[in-house]
């Protein structure tokens, strides 16, 4: 298996992520469960890509750090106008 550059691996997280992270209701409180299930499921795909979690870890730092703080960003954009 060739080892994955550091472009390649931030390449396919950011792309993953933009197709699997949505923010989350604040009140929620599940952000530690919706982190692990999308850590879970983002080592998963990147494996079948040939990207080790320590790959991820090398080019990224900690994915769970990584994914909560893309959690966030996607939390902080503005929300739809209700019409209230």
């Amino acid at each position: 298996m060739t080892m994955q550059t550091r472009a390649d691996v931030e390449n396919f997280v950011n792309s993953w992520v933009a197709r699997h992270v949505r923010a989350i209701p604040r009140l929620a409180g599940s952000l530690p469960q919706e982190v692990d299930r999308l850590a879970a499921h983002l080592t998963s795909d990147a494996r079948a890509h040939g990207i080790s979690g320590g790959d991820i870890n090398r080019a990224l730092g900690d994915i769970d750090d990584y994914l909560t703080g893309r959690i966030n960003e996607a939390g902080d954009l503005p929300l739809p106008e209700t019409g209230n």
